[in-house]
């Protein structure tokens, strides 16, 4: 229809968004950026970069390329890349990551396993 003569960065590109009044029972699967502002019930497998706003809560176990947390987490996080926990996210639960960040402010709570890029043989 619409279109720009501008290539649009892939981390500026949300595909999927989960607004603040949405909730979800269930568990999710899918690839490209996925942005969390509501209320999901079940397991996240995603096959690339997950962002939680600050009302975003998950209740169940995330599996995906990188995470960026300023919400709630009650489950366990498995991330191939990096795992950020930003100023008002907590994490309650165990991580799996390569790389972890925790910025001022930012809580978590579990076992804590950092992992070279050889021991992902996959996001399950």
């Amino acid at each position: 229809m619409f279109k720009s003569n501008e290539k649009e960065t892939p981390i500026n590109k949300i595909e999927t968004l989960i607004g603040e009044g949405c909730s979800v029972i269930g568990s999710l699967k899918g690839d490209d950026l996925l942005k969390v502002d509501g209320y999901v019930e079940g397991n996240i497998t995603w096959q690339n970069d997950i962002i939680f706003g600050s009302t975003g809560y998950c209740k169940g176990n995330i599996y995906c390329k990188a995470a960026y947390i300023n919400g709630k987490i009650d489950g366990n996080i498995n991330c191939e890349e990096t795992l950020c926990i930003e100023s008002y996210g907590k994490i309650t639960g165990d991580i799996n990551v390569k790389n972890i960040i925790i910025k001022d402010g930012g809580i978590f709570q579990g076992n804590c396993s950092i992992r070279n890029t050889d021991d992902f043989n996959s996001l399950e």
